[in-house]
């Protein structure tokens, strides 16, 4: 599970926001990654020096963040991709070897921009490695954004690697992006104004009450729904004035995918929720966040702390 959006502000500011929706708990603490603390990796070799980056982080030995922002304003999401991801068992070029799990701390602690993250996905090879304390190799896909509003989507299939513009702004789980966009297609009568009363046979007949242009929207948790509820209430959302308004309007918008627990149960019978909900504004460094159990949303500033230290910050 799990839905992400992109939004813009009329002051030219751009967000990268996520729900985080497992069946495992993760219990993450916030984290600042100052430039020399210590990277360690699975399989490639570990990073001394870095660019800064912060992020709700999962302590497994080392940590591991599933999204984040960096000190020049990349940010980055993994989402879970069932089914369709497939990475390679092992190099067999001269690439580096990266596990699914670590490419967003990968990303966020050596590149900038959006274009720099297209260019390294030629450079690094995602190969299978189980994630230990989820017993498998997880399934995943990857958004990006920067600081001048650029967006990618990166899906690693059994074709190859797939590099999609993110022009929605909208991402969930399987099927695979393009799948989704073709989907789009069955829901473009959707519309924030009004059905206009019809007269059949001499008999006028007027919907029932307001919201009568979203009849059809589908309501379930599933990544195809969540996928069209979202980027409808994305696009129909009045557009924020600054950065401050777009993270309340993001807030509302994944407000309608939030799973609360015992929803929805996994074959495995457990209880898959939404663990947390993290916006992340590019242009401020900011990182925004919401867990399950508050309704209060907590802000941290990357730049508020010193990233010239070699020891991670725990906040």
């Amino acid at each position: 599970m799990c839905t992400s959006i992109t939004l813009n502000s009329t002051d030219q500011k751009y967000l990268l926001a996520r729900t985080m929706d497992f069946s495992f708990n993760l219990e993450p603490e916030m984290v600042v990654f100052p430039r020399e603390s210590a990277l360690n990796f699975d399989l490639a070799d570990s990073l001394q020096q870095h660019y800064a980056f912060a992020g709700l982080a999962k302590d497994i030995g080392s940590y591991y963040i599933a999204d984040g922002i960096n000190e020049f304003g990349l940010t980055g999401a993994a989402l879970y991709f069932e089914g369709c991801a497939h990475y390679a068992k092992k190099s067999t070029e001269d690439q580096v070897e990266i596990a699914p799990h670590e490419v967003i701390m990968w990303m966020l602690a050596q590149y900038k921009s959006v274009d720099e993250v297209k260019t390294a996905f030629h450079q690094i090879k995602v190969v299978e490695k189980p994630l230990e304390f989820l017993g498998t190799v997880p399934p995943l896909h990857w958004v990006f954004s920067d600081e001048q509003g650029n967006s990618i989507i990166v899906e690693i299939m059994e074709d190859g690697l797939h590099i999609e513009e993110n022009n929605l702004g909208v991402l969930t789980n399987s099927p695979d992006y393009k799948w989704h966009m073709t989907n789009v297609r069955n829901y473009i009568g959707l519309d924030p104004h009004q059905v206009e009363p019809r007269t059949i046979l001499g008999q006028e007949f007027k919907p029932f009450g307001q919201g009568s242009g979203t009849f059809g929207l589908p309501g379930d948790y599933t990544p195809p729904s969540r996928f069209i509820k979202t980027l409808y209430n994305k696009i129909s959302s009045k557009k924020s004035a600054n950065a401050d308004e777009m993270v309340l309007s993001a807030m509302h918008i994944l407000n309608g995918v939030d799973i609360p627990k015992g929803n929805v149960i996994t074959n495995r019978q457990t209880i898959d929720f939404t663990q947390y909900t993290s916006y992340m504004v590019n242009n401020d460094r900011s990182y925004f966040y919401r867990m399950h159990d508050s309704l209060n949303i907590i802000r941290v500033n990357l730049l508020d702390h010193d990233l010239d230290g070699n020891n991670v910050i725990i906040l």
